[in-house]
């Protein structure tokens, strides 16, 4: 693995690092259920009821973050897009919780 001596691209990858070691961490408590079937039904109320729960809470957070840019920080929808490298339209489809 190359490194990179990018800040940005060095906060990107601590915090990818970070998250995953969350993630890690919930399929390792998995791992420790002995029992086959108590594991399987562990197993799918993850998949099935906190993962999709985890992904409508991203949402917001991710929408809440470029609303407080634009404003708590007076942004445009231009000057975030610029801001967290993404385009326009992506972050207006955030903005508006779609995202």
């Amino acid at each position: 693995m190359t490194e990179t001596t990018d800040p940005a691209e060095q906060a990107r990858a601590a915090l990818r690092a970070r998250m995953s070691g969350h993630i890690d961490a919930a399929l390792a408590c998995l791992d420790e259920i002995g029992d086959p079937v108590e594991r399987e039904l562990a197993a799918r109320i993850l998949a099935d009821d906190l993962l999709p729960d985890a992904r409508t809470r991203v949402k917001g957070v991710r929408a809440a973050a470029v609303q407080e840019l634009r404003q708590g920080r007076g942004l445009k929808l231009r000057e975030v897009a610029e801001l967290i490298d993404l385009s326009v339209a992506r972050v207006d489809q955030i903005a508006k919780g779609k995202g």
